[in-house]
């Protein structure tokens, strides 16, 4: 299908959608590595650049990100880097081509474009940006085509909300670095293979892909087995896996050359308890509690209840397993960032989720539209205090800076002086 056949699969409702989130995204992207995003990068730069798994250059990061990116494993005996490879390996050919851009001379612009973050060339940086913009394009665009088979009236309301109201709103512009977007494009593909186009082949591939991107993400595998196994698929079943399976091994191997051990993969201390002990936390705490920041994304898993497909406990599953995971965490918090990154990869099941809430409680309409909208102006307060307030970090502080400091009216112009065409033009 190509795009002027698009343009006819969708809807006027849903391509002026579209268009709304494409300008959003293109106002607001953010070419630049930050925090974590140096992980993901320093196995990228050490594959791309280096050909290796060698992270003796890419130790300079640490001081630049201010934590750990790369440590010293005692197993291994050598410097490594514990981010999972597969944001890295999705932004190969885009980096590759940016370092063949930078010999040139003619795209050598300064590090210090956006935020005052260095250690690469921003060329080489938008190798790994500009790969996870796509992907949080992938998320939305096939959210939107499997909410359009369900609720093909409200699917462009939908997508909107489901945008604007989850985390992926901060985590698909000011923040893309991260494997957030990565995640959430996976996901959407996934939910797109179960509930439109059902095939446990792609199914496997996809939680393999998944994986690569983030470990914790194999247990999405979990239900997806138990569902066939119930139906009594059990070749399904065992495609699924038999697909999933060449990531685990090349995981596998990835941590033995990494960490010397194909069972070690880094993380072995995350884990305080095998309850959700921060269940509390992750839904309350005023620092990343998701009913302050993302209130939709609660609505949406609310409706998946409604959901009348019997593929709604797979969905359910998800997200139940995704907030025990975190739950669990030693960091359920995710340190610095925008509400609880954590929950960005449930962009898509929170769309299915609102259209099955909107179908059955066609009264909360506009309380959803509500929840998007506070998400969004929380939002651009949080992208405008930056970096001033890089280390207020709770809700009461954020409106405290803004409200209570007297700097409301300040609010629009600081906004929009963190649109990525203003920010270009500062560099003439």
């Amino acid at each position: 299908m190509n795009f002027s056949q698009y343009l006819h699969y969708f809807s006027r409702k849903e391509v002026f959608s579209l268009a709304i989130i494409a300008a959003f995204l293109a106002l607001f992207f953010s070419p630049v590595i930050s925090g974590d995003g140096f992980g993901y990068y320093s196995v990228l730069e050490a594959i791309g650049k280096g050909g290796s798994l060698d992270f003796a250059e890419q130790a300079r990061f640490n001081e630049i990100s201010g934590k750990p990116i790369i440590e010293f494993n005692e197993g291994a005996g050598k410097l490594v880097s514990k981010y999972a490879p597969g944001p890295a390996l999705f932004s190969l050919p885009f980096y590759s081509f940016s370092l063949v851009l930078y010999q040139s001379g003619a795209f050598n612009i300064a590090d210090e474009f956006f935020i005052g973050e260095k250690g690469a060339p921003l060329i080489n940086q938008m190798g790994l940006t500009l790969s996870a913009l796509i992907f949080a394009v992938i998320a939305v665009v096939f959210s939107l085509k499997t909410a359009k088979k369900f609720f093909p009236i409200k699917s462009w309301l939908l997508i909107l909300v489901a945008f604007f109201g989850t985390p992926l709103l901060w985590y698909a512009t000011a923040d893309l670095a991260y494997s957030h977007a990565f995640e959430a494009g996976l996901m959407a593909l996934l939910v797109y293979a179960i509930l439109k186009k059902p095939d446990s082949r792609l199914q496997g591939i996809l939680v393999g892909l998944l994986t690569i991107t983030r470990y914790s993400n194999a247990l999405f595998a979990l239900p997806l087995i138990v569902f066939y196994l119930v139906k009594k698929k059990s070749w399904d079943a065992a495609k699924l896996v038999l697909f999933a399976a060449p990531f685990a091994l090349f995981l596998m191997a990835y941590f033995a050359v990494q960490f010397g051990s194909p069972f070690s993969s880094g993380y072995e201390t995350g884990f305080q308890s095998v309850l959700p002990i921060h269940l509390l936390e992750v839904l309350f705490d005023l620092n990343r509690g998701i009913l302050w920041w993302t209130p939709l994304l609660v609505l949406g898993i609310t409706g998946l209840f409604f959901f009348h497909r019997e593929e709604k406990w797979l969905l359910l599953s998800f997200t139940g397993l995704n907030l025990w995971l975190y739950s669990s965490w030693i960091s359920w918090h995710g340190a610095w960032g925008f509400g609880n990154r954590f929950f960005a990869i449930l962009f898509p099941v929170s769309v299915i989720g609102l259209g099955s809430l909107l179908s059955a409680k066609p009264q909360l309409r506009w309380p959803i539209i509500a929840c998007a909208v506070w998400t969004l102006a929380l939002f651009a307060m949080f992208l405008a205090a930056t970096p001033e307030l890089l280390n207020v970090l709770d809700l009461p502080g954020l409106l405290g800076y803004w409200i209570g400091g007297g700097r409301l009216l300040e609010l629009p112009a600081r906004f929009l002086a963190k649109v990525s065409f203003m920010r270009a033009i500062s560099l003439f």
